[in-house]
């Protein structure tokens, strides 16, 4: 065996490069539809080395071909996060789909390359969520976002119907905020959705509505589930038999039901009444269940952080565990292919995200089809999450908050004896959201450079139940930074890492969190770096998009607060008023065509931390949004977070 190199913690040589996140072959695998008639399965591929292009790509009898033109971008921009950017139509074997550049809706011969115009396209008018009637196929409703108001309260989302045999765009439900999920019943008599109100968003309470289809029309409709109980509804889906399935939290677990004969019905799976089968609803197109049969399902549920598939008898409520060893989901991940195989979207502990058929007789990962990324990491490098619950000593509240300890490692190295690693405290986004244990080639690339990192699942994070979710009610900005702390306490407590050399870094709500951490805590920290963090809450409110522009009100107000006490409150929430206390060095990155946090945010928090005398650097993306999608700019991200973390935690440590 060759020796091991001793190096100090934080300088390893890392197999993983920055160009990894660039190379020809990476891809963000975004979403599944499957022509159960013959089995070709479509993905949509979004290519950093296309610029963040979405592709979608046929997979066939091993063979796979892109069967969109290149001169169109599928994705969507609704509630601008998207998703649910194109549809799969039974009928015809042809594709509708959205383009982003455009905004245009269009039909696909997937088999002659050909594409038509089905309306008229606007820039200002956004469509997503697409649902073709089974029959009727000129019929498509869709979820339709118009943004020529001048105001952001005034933008208007509905449900409308296109006819492709006209090309026109008619109203089909108005009157609240929000609308998702239509879909169509197998006879296609019946039309389902969901829709909300502001300030809810979709993880707090949403409506399932049904109503009857006649000549394009929704005729009697009727709210069948969330008027009377509070919770949130999501993902319905039709079984081939009429039954319509659900998830819903009103037991405090996104749990199954299903409605028919006019009655909702718990599918109570004995074991996993704590379980969670669905997740917040940031994107369109959730799909963690799915229909083999009108008996047979597959399902995803979510324990404790880590998933775990299941086929379930929808009649006898007996379920098994295929034995699936994927432990981390997309949010679109799950679609039925034929009578005895799913194909699904997902990480295991040692490989990246990949999309693969997996047939329910069998073992194993099943056919894969795509992989998110070509880079291959040897197992003897990959660092394996361990789950941790850690006590939430500071902030308000006690009890437990979770994470995910990724410990250091690399084969090809050993530390100098006596020292501990380095450790970067990484926050998800949303907050309302989750960070799971399947491989990422981005937390791996800083385990093999010899960091600790760990992922700190803090109140309001999904995946534990509605209870753990609202402790974040009122105090975001507040308890999800105290347990960053408290995790790092812990950490060091158990000598694990070095508490003098702690990073902490985020996209998003996690960049909010980074920089409202250096400011509130400033002697935890030996550095930070903010993507696409908020700095300013109020130019959060009066700037940012439709889908958030009330979601503070839960999160940083409690009930009752006056006017004058939300200015306060969001003030002190901003790490733009306290900007001058960070003391550690920053790291701030973001994207010029940033709706929800545009970068002038950035600029001004950079602005006041430099001018206090803290080291201080900015790098804004041109062409980029709030989530990033082109390989340069993935690639180049990735470069600036080694130097910073290489310049500010791989100094002498002690033990």
């Amino acid at each position: 065996m060759t020796p091991r190199k001793v190096a100090e913690y934080g300088t390893f040589k890392s197999p993983i490069e920055p160009q990894c996140f660039a190379a020809p072959g990476s891809v963000v695998l975004n979403q599944l539809c499957v022509n159960r008639d013959n089995g070709k399965i479509y993905l949509l591929e979004v290519r950093p080395d296309e610029g963040g292009r979405g592709v979608i790509v046929e997979h066939y009898n091993g063979q796979k071909r892109d069967v969109l033109p290149k001169q169109y971008n599928c994705l969507s921009q609704v509630h601008e996060y998207g998703g649910a950017s194109f549809v799969f139509n039974e009928s015809t074997g042809h594709i509708i789909f959205t383009d982003w550049e455009t905004k245009g809706v269009f039909g696909l011969d997937p088999e002659a390359g050909e594409t038509i115009p089905i309306l008229k396209a606007d820039p200002k008018v956004y469509y997503a969520d697409f649902a073709i009637h089974p029959h009727h196929s000129q019929y498509t409703v869709a979820i339709k976002e118009d943004h020529h108001a001048s105001k952001i309260a005034d933008i208007q989302n509905s449900l409308v119907v296109i006819d492709s045999s006209t090309n026109e765009v008619r109203p089909l439900v108005t009157g609240s905020d929000f609308y998702t999920y239509p879909r169509f019943s197998p006879d296609g008599t019946k039309i389902c959705w969901i829709q909300w109100n502001h300030p809810n968003m979709p993880w707090d309470n949403t409506e399932l509505w049904l109503a009857d289809w006649e000549d394009g029309k929704a005729k009697s409709p009727k709210c069948i589930v969330g008027q009377q109980t509070k919770a949130s509804i999501t993902q319905p889906r039709w079984g081939d038999d009429g039954v319509l399935y659900f998830v819903s939290d009103q037991t405090d677990f996104w749990q199954l039901y299903s409605f028919s004969n006019g009655e909702v019905q718990q599918l109570i799976l004995a074991g996993l009444e704590d379980a969670e089968f669905g997740f917040a609803d940031w994107f369109l197109g959730g799909s963690s269940y799915c229909l083999l049969d009108p008996s047979t399902m597959v399902a995803v549920f979510n324990y404790q952080g880590r998933c775990t598939t299941i086929l379930a008898d929808t009649r006898t409520l007996e379920w098994r565990d295929l034995s699936c060893t994927i432990v981390e989901i997309m949010l679109d991940a799950l679609k039925p292919v034929s009578d005895t195989s799913f194909a699904i979207i997902g990480a295991t502990p040692t490989i990246p995200m990949l999309a693969t058929v997996i047939d329910i007789n069998e073992q194993g990962l099943g056919t894969i089809l795509q992989k998110s990324t070509q880079t291959s990491l040897p197992e003897d490098y990959v660092s394996l999450p361990q789950a941790i619950t850690f006590p939430r000593i500071h902030g308000p509240g006690g009890g437990n908050a979770y994470g995910l300890f990724y410990p250091p490692k690399n084969p090809q190295y050993e530390a100098p004896a006596g020292t501990l690693p380095p450790l970067i405290v990484a926050v998800h986004g949303g907050p309302t959201f989750q960070e799971g244990p399947g491989f990422s080639l981005r937390d791996q690339a800083l385990t093999t450079r010899g960091y600790a990192l760990v992922q700190v699942n803090h109140v309001g994070s999904t995946g534990y139940g509605r209870p753990y979710r609202n402790l974040l009610a009122g105090q975001w900005g507040v308890s999800d930074i105290a347990d960053a702390v408290s995790a790092v306490e812990y950490l060091a407590q158990q000598g694990l890492v070095d508490k003098s050399r702690v990073g902490i870094t985020g996209h998003s709500a996690g960049g909010y969190a980074t920089m409202q951490a250096l400011a509130k805590y400033p002697s935890v920290w030996a550095c930070g770096v903010a993507e696409s963090g908020i700095s300013d809450m109020k130019l959060l409110v009066e700037e940012t998009h439709k889908f958030e522009s009330q979601y503070l009100s839960p999160l940083c107000y409690p009930p009752g607060t006056s006017p004058a006490e939300q200015e306060a409150i969001l003030k002190d929430r901003s790490p733009l008023t306290h900007a001058s206390e960070i003391k550690s060095p920053l790291l701030i990155i973001s994207g010029a065509d940033d709706a929800i946090v545009p970068p002038n945010q950035a600029y001004n928090l950079a602005k006041i931390v430099k001018e206090a005398g803290a080291a201080v650097d900015i790098k804004v993306y041109d062409g980029e949004g709030h989530i990033f999608n082109k390989g340069s700019t993935l690639s180049d991200i990735e470069r600036r977070r080694y130097e910073w973390f290489a310049k500010y935690l791989t100094r002498a440590t002690s033990s």
